[in-house]
């Protein structure tokens, strides 16, 4: 089964990804490296699994950074170049979204359903994750729909979904949203979890274009006058180019899906991992007998539960009798940190920018 002819896959590739440096950084993010193993990136991926799904190359749009443009270009060359789109300056989720609602309008028109991707998440099981865009992409046309993910444990990194009562026939799998909730503390997710009535909002989102244009004129106007704009141009590059900058820089999370009514949810379980940190490679890369996670020149000895990363162009890292160590060997960088506080590696980011390093971040 194939999506509705008039959706499209939004792939959002802008993101820096500075919890996995030093291989991840501004000229190089994370959507652009091969965390997934077998040489492909994380964005290609995401292409690929668009395509699964149903997601034709005339109906996928990336939308990426400037800095980023020419990477992710190289990265998809099987997407048409006018579905590359390019955020002349940051404007965080909303706007990346709002620029391929404007896009959408002048090729299709209020009715075109976005069907709005990270491009950095890993996913095992490609099949169910179709299966799950397909239902999602069937309840757009008439509410806003996310595909929430089933939660494994009490994660603290991730905002939530509280789920309600079915929307339309039960069969179909697809909850009404009772609210989204911020990022837990530790309790707080525990208690979610045990509940059952919560799920992980892992940023995907489904809407047809005109819905976007409705929910940014009444919460972001600057949005929607941008979109409003766009789409009626007569040349959309050099509209985009004068109007972007005027765009409010905030998340859609926050500044459309927080706030819009009868929102639906589809149930997601299919291995789904946002690859937030160093220590995310133990759950998707294969293990040795020793539990240790390795890519490139390495060399292990009396080592347990590491991960331990060469990068070429880079020296062979060799390690020996340690334990729950994350150890990460660039050309001109090397990251040494407990496992468990791979999150933290962002400290180290930004100190470097306290310190004017920018050679070690660009």
């Amino acid at each position: 089964m194939s999506v509705a002819g008039s959706a499209y896959a939004v792939i959002l590739a802008g993101g820096g990804g500075t919890r996995l440096w030093p291989a991840s950084r501004r000229g190089r993010p994370k959507q652009l490296l091969p965390l997934g193993g077998g040489g492909e990136s994380l964005l290609q991926a995401a292409v690929r699994r668009a395509g699964i799904a149903g997601f034709t190359p005339e109906r996928t749009l990336v939308v990426t950074a400037a800095d980023q443009e020419a990477q992710v270009r190289q990265a998809v060359p099987g997407i048409p170049p006018a579905h590359v789109l390019v955020e002349p300056q940051p404007r965080n989720t909303a706007g990346a979204v709002g620029l391929a609602a404007a896009f959408v309008l002048r090729a299709d028109g209020p009715d075109a359903v976005l069907a709005v991707l990270p491009a950095d998440p890993h996913v095992a099981d490609e099949a169910r994750f179709a299966d799950a865009l397909r239902r999602a992409v069937a309840h757009a046309p008439e509410a806003i729909v996310t595909v929430g993910i089933r939660p494994d444990r009490p994660e603290t990194g991730f905002g939530y979904v509280r789920v309600g009562r079915p929307a339309g026939d039960v069969s179909e799998g697809v909850l009404q949203v009772a609210e989204f909730v911020e990022k837990p503390d530790r309790a707080t997710a525990e208690r979610y979890v045990a509940s059952g009535d919560y799920l992980w909002n892992a940023g995907m989102f489904f809407l047809t274009a005109g819905r976007l244009l409705a929910e940014a004129q009444r919460n972001l106007p600057k949005l929607a006058a941008f979109i409003e704009t766009a789409a009626a141009a007569a040349a959309f590059g050099p509209a985009v180019a004068q109007g972007y900058a005027a765009v409010e820089a905030i998340s859609i999370d926050h500044g459309i899906m927080e706030k819009a009514a009868g929102l639906r949810v589809v149930p997601g379980d299919f291995g789904w991992n946002d690859v937030g940190s160093w220590s995310a490679l133990a759950d998707i890369r294969p293990r040795d007998a020793a539990g240790n996670v390795t890519a490139g020149d390495t060399l292990t000895i009396d080592t347990q539960g590491s991960v331990i990363v060469a990068e070429a162009g880079g020296p062979l890292v060799g390690v020996l009798g340690i334990r729950d160590l994350v150890v990460v060997a660039t050309p001109d960088a090397v990251l040494v940190i407990p496992k468990d506080r791979a999150q933290d590696v962002r400290q180290l980011v930004e100190r470097l920018k306290e310190a004017g390093r920018a050679s070690l971040l660009d």
